[in-house]
């Protein structure tokens, strides 16, 4: 093993002057840096100012023993190698360098060559173990991020709601590898677009409108491509280079595709790294790190999307998309019961398509499909996030709207009414385009109340205004 001698920093203690100029005159020749000293107490100056590789000291010094001297540097620097020397050896003195834990112990006079061959032993020796102490620390840090590794698999696979596992994710991230921002992008495969499912560090508003698309920016980048990417400094990438945005600490970033097999799901987004009296730069075992908790992050967000289709499934219809008829009845007894506990407003609005029968039976049910969609689709661009459309069955839908007054049901129902009547169906018999209208009943929830008193009270007046002319609404006052 080849040692760099110019890097070696020798610190030589002894009251006699000729042995301080041979023993320096020699070894710097040898390519030492050499620091000399004629007592105990200017070594022991010295040593508290410089990080010295190698001490000779001899044993007996004007002011304090050797072995004094060595102690009180080894509290300064622990890994330093020491040898001592003397020209009086005793048992006792031998003793105490074991004691002190001496690499060397040498009597005076002493061959030159000998103590050559010593110091290139006690350095080759202090970098194996330095360097060892280096890959035992390295061996725990890896250790530390399996165990990490395996504790964040082990949460992912436990959540199947992709909301909550998204968030999950990026918090793990953030917390692991000391970030400030962190985002986790899905795509859209319709709109070829990547938007932001959870976030930490980024505003709300951000948070809800951002979206690039395949190809564009970093992050469309690496969804379209697949490929990592790590960038030192921002402003002078040879790819990516721009001025950093003001809303970024450092230039430095990361995105890493969230990858199953050869489909990719989205990206992460990585910035603002923040590790105290570290340079705060991303680094390839960040991106070794963290390619490997994407990896563990994709397939446990293909599960959360395949569990929420299934899901998805069950409670809706799958010609229109809305609710089925099995979770209106459902959640119609959840709303009830909340409002039997805590007044609050609850509404029901009930819709018929007028006279679908009858165009059924003319056009066929494939056109009768496209008029049920079509329909569904003007409910579900009216109604709120909170409310719940549902299609009760074959021609009939219904719309639950929690802390909703009575007028303003009767207003949802009449502007749904009112952009049913403007669309117009192209039916491949004739130039024209046919108009089809809906007719719809409202109810609102009283005191005493059951759920099937609503659900009656709102049929009764949809059959009102099936049987009173059509294309209107009736109200339960």
């Amino acid at each position: 093993m080849k040692i760099s001698k110019k890097r070696a920093k020798i610190l030589l203690v002894d009251d006699e002057p000729v042995i301080r100029e041979t023993l320096c005159s020699i070894l710097k020749e040898d390519g030492y840096d050499m620091f000399t000293a004629d007592c105990g107490s200017a070594a022991i100056a010295y040593a508290q100012e410089n990080d010295f590789d190698v001490a000779i000291i001899d044993l007996k010094l004007p002011d304090i023993d050797g072995t004094t001297v060595l102690h009180r540097i080894r509290e300064l620097n622990e890994s330093i190698c020491a040898i001592l020397i003397t020209a009086y050896p005793t048992t006792d003195s031998a003793i105490r360098a074991i004691q002190e834990e001496a690499y060397e112990y040498i009597t005076k006079p002493f061959d030159i060559g000998h103590v050559k061959l010593v110091i290139k032993r006690g350095l080759e020796e202090k970098h194996l173990a330095h360097e060892n102490k280096r890959l035992l620390k390295n061996l725990k840090s890896e250790k530390r991020k399996l165990e990490t590794m395996l504790q964040i698999g082990r949460g992912m696979s436990s959540i199947l709601n992709l909301e909550e596992l998204s968030n999950f994710i990026v918090q793990k991230i953030i917390d692991v590898l000391r970030v400030k921002i962190c985002s986790l992008m899905l795509i859209d495969d319709d709109e070829e677009t990547l938007s932001i499912k959870a976030a930490v560090g980024l505003d709300d508003t951000v948070i809800r409108t951002t979206k690039i698309k395949l190809g564009q920016a970093i992050s469309g980048f690496v969804a379209q491509t697949g490929e990592a990417v790590l960038v030192s400094d921002i402003e002078n990438d040879d790819m990516f280079g721009r001025t950093n945005l003001p809303q970024y600490e450092t230039k430095s970033l990361l995105c890493i595709p969230l990858k199953v097999k050869e489909r990719i799901l989205g990206v992460i987004n990585l910035t603002d790294k923040a590790i105290v009296g570290q340079e705060n730069i991303f680094i390839e075992e960040d991106l070794r790190f963290l390619t490997v908790i994407c990896n563990y992050a994709a397939i446990a967000i293909e599960n959360a999307q395949l569990y929420g289709e299934v899901k998805n499934l069950a409670i809706t219809d799958g010609l229109t998309s809305l609710f089925n008829h099995r979770y209106f009845q459902t959640h119609l007894q959840t709303e009830v019961t909340r409002v039997q506990r805590y007044p609050h407003p609850l509404s029901l609005i009930m819709l018929d398509i007028d006279a679908f029968k009858l165009f059924n039976d003319t056009y066929g049910h494939p056109m009768g499909d496209l008029v049920l969609s079509q329909i569904a689709g003007e409910i579900k661009k009216t109604v709120r996030r909170v409310d719940i459309p549902c299609r009760y069955g074959g021609e009939e839908f219904s719309i639950i709207l929690p802390e909703t007054k009575l007028d303003e049901a009767v207003y949802v129902a009449e502007k749904i009414r009112s952009c049913v009547e403007a669309l117009r169906f192209v039916t491949g018999t004739g130039p024209k385009k046919k108009k089809m209208t809906v007719s719809g009943g409202v109810a609102h929830f009283q005191k005493g109340m059951s759920k099937e008193d609503l659900v009656r009270n709102a049929d009764v007046f949809l059959y009102k205004a099936k049987t009173s002319g059509k294309n209107q609404i009736c109200v339960h006052d």
